[in-house]
C-alpha cells in the first residue's frame, strides 16, 4: 500500500532519532536505533486527566440474539447458567471488568414499557419489539439488575421518551431507587407505605437497585420520535424536572446527543436547554457513531469479504472518532465554557451487511475478525487520548450483534478479537492518560473518494477526514503502584503487510523494565468462530533491552499492542 508524503512532524520526529542515534553511539545499541522507521516519545510530566473506567462499558438490547440465547437461556436450561443467565456470559464480562452495562436499548428502549418486565414471568405480556421481533418480557428490569449484580458492574436505563410520558420515568426511578419501608408523613397523618419499594420487594428485590445514571431517550433525532434539537430540549426538560434521586448523589442524567458529527444537532440543543436556567442534573451528552463498510464492493460493507482497500478505508472512518469528539466539545463549549457536562459515546463500533449472522433470526449479528481488533483499538485509544472529554462509552454490542465481544448459539461460545483488545487495555483503567507523540508516515485511504454510505446510524459531514489514516496510533498512561510508577503504551499498526520498528522514548525518565502483549494473526481476515474459539488470541510481546529511557520495538503488522514500562 503506498504511504502518503511524510509530514513536517515526521521529519522533525526524524531529526529527533538522529540525535538520539548520534547520543547512543558506543552504547552497542547505535545499529539498533538507525533501524528506527518511526518514533514515540511519551511525556509523563504533561497529563491529560484520569481514565475513567466507564470508558470500556458495554451494552445489550432486546435485538436478535442479544438477550434471548446470547444474555438469558433460562434457568432451566442445560447451558450452563446462574439464574437463568448465560455463565459465559458473565464470565467473560468479568474478565474484561465490565464496569457498566446499559439496558434495554437502544431503539427497543423507546416503544419499551418498563413494567411489561416485571413481576410473575408467567404473567407478564408479551409485546411486539421495535426490530419486528416478539418479545416474551421474561428478561427484565429485575433479571437485568441479577446480570448486573453477577458481573459486579453498574446499570445504565435508557427511559422511554418517545411513547411514554414523563410520570412514567419518575416512577421507572421511584421503584429502581426508591428505599423500601415507609415513607413518613408531612403532616399529623401517619406514614403511609411506599407503593412502588413495596411493589420491587414482592417481585424479588427489597433493597433500591440505586440506579444513578438515566439516558433521557434514545436517538430522539431518529427512532426515538424524529425531533428536532430544540422539540428534544423541551422533552428533556419535562421528563427531568424536579426528578428525586432518593439518594445523596444526583442522579446523572444524559441528553440525546447527535448522530455521528452532526454538530448542529449539539449547537441548537445546548442552545435551547441553556434558554432555560432549569437544566436537572443534566451530566452529560450522549453520542452515537458506527462506521459502516465500505461500499466499494459490498453494499453496507461485508464483515468477512472486504479486500486491502476496504480494510484501510474501514479503519480511516473509524479514525474520525476523533473529530466526533473534539467537534462536539468545542460546540458544547459555546454555552458550557466550563464544560461542566461531559461526552458520553453511547453506542460505537463496525457495523456491516448481511452474510455472517448466526442464523436468519440473530439480526444484526456479524463475524467478527482482526480487523475489527484494529479498530477497537484505534477508539479505545482515541477515548483515552480524550479522557478530559470523555466519561463513559459503551461499545454495541456486547453479544451476538455488531461489534460484539462474544457470540453465542445455544451451548456454543466463543469471545472475539475485539474481547482480547478489551483485556489487554486493562491497565489502563484510572490511569493518568498523558501526551503521547507519534511520528510515522501516514497511509493514504484508497477510497478516499467514494461515496459515504449512511447505513445505520453512520454519519460523517465531509470527506476531509477520510483521506489519510495514521501509520501509528495509540496511547499513554501512567499509574504509581506500590510507590513505583507504571506506564502503559497501547500501540496500532494499521499497516496490512509491514512492520513498523520503532523508537519509544520517556522524557525526564528512565526504563528498568518492559513487558508486553501483541494480537496479531496471519491474515486480517482471520477471527474465531464455534470451531476455532482460539484462532486469534494475544501473544507475549518481545522487545529490545531499554538504554536509559529509551527502548525499540517492532510492531507487527495490523497488530495491537500493550506495553507495560517500569519506570525506575
Amino acid at each position: 500500500m503506498p504511504l502518503s508524503q511524510p509530514t513536517r512532524r515526521f521529519f522533525l520526529k526524524a531529526s529527533t532519532l538522529a540525535a538520539a542515534a548520534t547520543a547512543l553511539r558506543g552504547t552497542g545499541t547505535l545499529a539498533q536505533a538507525t533501524e528506527a522507521e518511526a518514533h514515540i516519545e511519551i511525556l509523563p510530566g504533561e497529563p491529560i486527566a484520569t481514565i475513567s473506567p466507564e470508558v470500556y462499558s458495554h451494552f445489550i438490547e432486546h435485538l436478535g440474539g442479544v438477550i434471548y440465547d446470547g444474555v438469558w437461556v433460562g434457568e432451566d436450561s442445560k447451558i450452563p447458567n446462574q439464574n437463568g443467565i448465560r455463565k459465559a456470559f458473565i464470565d467473560t464480562m468479568r474478565a474484561v471488568r465490565a464496569p457498566v452495562l446499559r439496558w434495554p436499548g437502544g431503539c427497543f428502549a423507546d416503544s419499551y414499557d418498563w413494567r411489561d418486565g416485571i413481576g410473575p414471568r408467567d404473567r407478564r405480556p408479551a409485546r411486539a419489539g421495535f426490530w419486528n421481533q416478539q418479545d416474551s418480557n421474561q428478561y427484565g428490569l429485575h433479571e437485568f439488575m441479577r446480570t448486573c449484580r453477577a458481573i459486579g458492574c453498574k446499570p445504565y436505563l435508557a427511559a422511554n421518551v418517545r411513547t411514554l410520558p414523563a410520570r412514567d420515568f419518575y416512577q421507572f426511578v421511584e421503584y429502581c431507587n426508591a428505599p423500601a419501608g415507609d415513607v413518613p408523613s408531612n403532616s399529623s397523618a401517619p406514614a403511609v407505605h411506599n407503593g412502588f419499594a413495596a411493589q420491587r420487594a414482592a417481585n424479588g428485590d427489597s433493597a433500591p437497585f440505586s440506579v444513578d445514571l438515566w439516558g433521557v431517550g434514545n436517538e430522539s433525532w431518529g427512532c426515538g420520535g424524529n425531533m428536532t434539537p430544540e422539540e428534544y430540549a423541551a422533552e428533556y426538560r419535562r421528563f427531568t424536572a424536579w426528578t428525586p434521586s432518593y439518594g445523596k448523589e444526583p442522579l446523572r442524567l444524559v441528553a440525546v446527543g447527535p448522530n455521528g458529527d452532526d454538530v448542529d444537532w449539539t449547537s441548537r440543543l445546548f442552545r435551547a436547554l441553556h434558554a432555560n436556567p432549569e437544566r436537572r442534573h443534566l451530566w452529560g451528552l450522549s453520542v452515537h457513531y458506527y462506521t459502516s463498510g465500505s461500499p466499494s464492493k459490498f453494499a453496507a460493507g461485508d464483515a468477512l469479504q472486504f479486500n486491502e482497500a476496504d480494510f484501510y478505508d474501514l479503519l480511516t472512518r473509524g479514525s474520525i472518532m476523533e473529530r466526533v469528539i473534539t467537534d462536539h466539545w468545542n460546540a458544547m463549549g459555546a454555552t458550557d465554557a466550563n464544560h461542566s457536562i461531559k461526552l458520553v459515546v453511547d453506542e460505537w463500533g463496525a457495523w456491516y451487511g448481511k452474510g455472517t449472522e448466526l442464523a436468519p433470526q440473530y439480526n444484526l449479528s456479524q463475524q467478527s475478525t482482526m480487523r475489527d481488533a484494529l479498530l477497537t483499538g484505534i477508539t479505545l485509544d482515541i477515548f483515552q487520548r480524550h479522557a478530559d472529554k470523555v466519561a463513559v462509552a459503551n461499545v454495541a454490542q456486547s453479544i451476538n450483534c455488531i461489534h460484539s465481544l462474544m457470540l453465542a448459539q445455544e451451548d456454543k461460545f466463543t469471545v472475539t478479537p475485539t474481547f482480547h483488545v478489551f483485556q489487554m487495555y486493562l491497565p489502563h483503567r484510572g490511569a493518568q492518560a498523558v501526551r503521547a507523540e507519534f511520528a510515522a508516515p501516514t497511509i493514504t485511504n484508497p477510497l478516499a473518494n467514494a461515496p459515504i454510505p449512511v447505513g445505520g446510524n453512520s454519519y460523517i459531514g465531509s470527506l476531509d477526514a477520510v483521506k489519510t489514516l495514521a501509520g501509528l496510533s495509540g496511547s499513554a498512561s501512567l499509574a504509581i503502584n506500590g510507590g513505583g510508577k507504571q506506564l502503559t503504551l497501547s500501540v496500532v499498526n494499521p499497516h496490512i503487510d509491514r512492520t513498523i520498528t520503532t523508537e519509544v522514548t520517556v522524557r525526564g525518565a528512565s526504563i528498568s523494565s518492559v513487558k508486553g502483549v501483541v494480537l496479531a494473526s496471519r491474515d486480517v481476515h482471520d477471527h474465531n468462530d464455534f470451531t476455532h474459539p482460539n484462532a486469534v488470541k494475544p501473544t507475549s510481546a518481545t522487545t529490545a533491552q531499554p538504554t536509559g529511557g529509551r527502548l525499540l520495538h517492532t510492531f507487527p503488522a495490523a497488530s495491537v499492542t500493550t506495553l507495560q514500562i517500569t519506570l525506575s
